[in-house]
């Protein structure tokens, strides 16, 4: 299993850290942990095939885990906060990527 991703972010947007299961590989499962101070900060766990178009598999608001499985496999998998809580936020989030 690839070692987790973490990121920190401070501004609306994808994380800069994300899985890449390289050429040819695929991930099936995913889980997300995200730490934020803020009860209204929401974060997606994304997916995508090819690194352009990316899809959410799952929501965090605040603080929590999101779990997620795609049939179609994916090779790309990341965090992307859509709303910021609150000026000053540091968020921190880990993706897991499960073959």
């Amino acid at each position: 299993m690839p070692a987790p991703v973490q990121n920190n972010h401070s501004a609306t947007g994808a994380g800069a850290n994300k899985h890449d299961a390289g050429a040819g590989g695929t991930f099936g499962g995913f889980t997300m942990f995200v730490s934020s101070p803020s009860l209204t900060t929401v974060t997606a766990l994304e997916t995508s095939p090819d690194n352009t178009t990316w899809t959410p598999q799952g929501i965090v608001t605040g603080t929590g885990w999101v779990t997620a499985r795609s049939d179609l496999r994916q090779r790309y998998a990341r965090p992307n906060v859509t709303t910021l809580g609150g000026a000053g936020t540091l968020i921190n989030s880990t993706v897991n990527a499960m073959p």
